[in-house]
């Protein structure tokens, strides 16, 4: 039995070889046969108002199984080579939001500002930082974005990650609800086998392939969370400092809402009406309020493809999808 499974094993890994050069597969990553990863987040530090923002003047590298790029930060720490304290303010943009507008995992000429900067002439403001919130977004943006000089603003909503709820107030968790990682250790367990495979085998490939097709990965929990998500308390505390960000300062806005993998997953598969939700209700209404327009990238996801979006090992956008991502935005901008 040992055999015959050593002889499997390798005409399985020959076989997915051939597909992969091919590209008969869904996922045709090369492996790296390495280990070696670069994300120590060494490019992030408090800034003078202790809040967690990126060093100035500043070059690092950001490498995974799937990308490997380099970050530059300017003089005020925005993901840029631009020099932020000369800015005309009918020609620029500022963008505010976390990971998908810093640009995670690609290099800046494919960021969304980028993309969207050289298609309009008109300079993007980058103030995006991975793993912020709303609540954190305001204190960045009062205290150093609102000295920046622009006439028109990009804010980047993300679903499944920017509803938080109201510190002051004690509350129970509901993982159930709340946290689609709450099964921690199973997921380490699961990650460190399909990081091994990816790096060393293209049989990954096949087996990636397989589930997508299959949506293996589906979890029925996901669908209280995220694009289907209903907790009326925490979407009201979480509004209230998008509002504050859109109201700040008198200008044209946007509001891009964001859909990950698993929003397109649940959409399709069940046709879950989100629009007739309360988040989705209400941030119609704070555009509304706002003079904002709401760019919903779920209305231009091409369902099809859905997978070419996002980097193969892991859920932010690659270079595809921020260039979907600029596209999809200019659709609508140029209407205006």
């Amino acid at each position: 039995m040992l055999i015959y499974s050593l002889i499997f094993i390798f005409f399985f890994e020959i076989t997915s070889i051939i597909f992969t050069k091919y590209k008969l597969f869904i996922f045709n990553e090369i492996p790296k046969y390495s280990f070696k990863e670069t994300n120590l987040f060494d490019w992030e530090e408090k800034d003078e108002n202790g809040i967690n923002w990126h060093k100035k003047n500043y070059k690092s590298s950001h490498s995974s199984r799937c990308f490997d790029v380099s970050y530059e930060f300017n003089n005020v720490g925005a993901r840029d080579v631009n020099d932020y304290f000369t800015n005309d303010a009918k020609k620029s943009i500022i963008l505010i939001g976390d990971s998908f507008a810093k640009g995670y995992g690609v290099d800046l000429d494919n960021t969304f500002a980028k993309i969207v900067e050289k298609r309009i002439g008109k300079k993007v403001l980058n103030f995006g930082f991975s793993g912020s919130d709303p609540k954190t977004q305001v204190e960045k943006f009062i205290n150093d974005g609102s000295n920046q000089n622009f006439d028109e603003l990009i804010y980047f909503f993300l679903p499944t990650n920017d509803y938080s709820s109201n510190p002051k107030k004690e509350e129970k968790i509901d993982y159930s609800e709340k946290n689609f990682f709450s099964g921690i250790d199973l997921m380490k367990i699961k990650y460190g086998i399909a990081n091994f495979l990816a790096r060393f085998t293209y049989s990954y490939n096949f087996l990636r392939s397989t589930a997508y097709l299959l949506d293996i990965n589906f979890d029925n929990n996901y669908k209280n969370l995220s694009y289907f998500y209903k907790n009326h308390e925490n979407i009201d505390y979480t509004f209230n400092y998008i509002d504050k960000i859109l109201s700040y300062k008198d200008v044209k806005s946007y509001i891009v809402i964001i859909p990950i993998i698993h929003d397109i997953n649940i959409y399709q598969k069940y046709k879950v009406n989100y629009k007739n939700l309360y988040w989705y209700k209400e941030i119609n209404k704070l555009a509304d309020i706002n003079n904002s327009k709401i760019i919903d990238l779920m209305d231009f996801v091409d369902f099809n493809i859905k997978s070419k979006y996002f980097h193969s090992c892991d859920g932010h956008w690659n270079n595809y999808g921020n260039e979907f991502a600029a596209i999809s935005f200019l659709k609508i901008y140029r209407e205006d």
